[in-house]
């Protein structure tokens, strides 16, 4: 799952902004090209905290819920059942939540140019503003 969400990262990456999603990683300008190496290196630690995360999180479970079926009662380990899968349920969510930062990370833009939608001026001319928005708002 670690490496499907990396390549899903890196797809809408270059899908977003094409070639120039590689600027975040190579850039030859004094101190930016030693924080595109850490950028670069930072991608591919993501797989293994990915990785560890779920592995460790999984394995953990299996390992206290085999114990315990050992040493307790039935009926306990059954809460314990119960416990693993809300903490499922919250380490999906957590990976779900990493997953979509990162991805907001790649497909945003990068560098000194801004991105900016509407006029020049920042404020819309008032005779390209249509009638029924230029008054107040109306409740309908």
């Amino acid at each position: 799952m670690g490496i499907i969400a990396f390549l899903c990262i890196e797809f809408w990456g270059f899908q977003a902004l094409g070639f120039g999603y590689l600027k975040k990683f190579f850039n030859l300008n004094g101190v930016m090209s030693f924080v595109g190496i850490l950028e670069l290196l930072s991608e591919f630690i993501r797989i293994i905290s990915f990785t560890f995360r779920l592995f460790g999180n999984i394995f953990a479970g299996e390992v206290l819920i085999l114990m315990l079926t050992f040493l307790m009662p039935f009926l306990f380990v059954d809460v314990i059942y119960g416990l693993e899968l809300f903490v499922g349920f919250i380490q999906a969510s957590v990976f779900a939540l990493l997953t979509l930062v990162f991805a907001v990370g790649a497909v945003e833009h990068h560098g000194e140019e801004e991105h900016h939608d509407g006029h020049e001026g920042g404020e819309a001319d008032a005779h390209h503003t249509p009638a029924h928005q230029s008054g107040a708002v109306q409740a309908h």
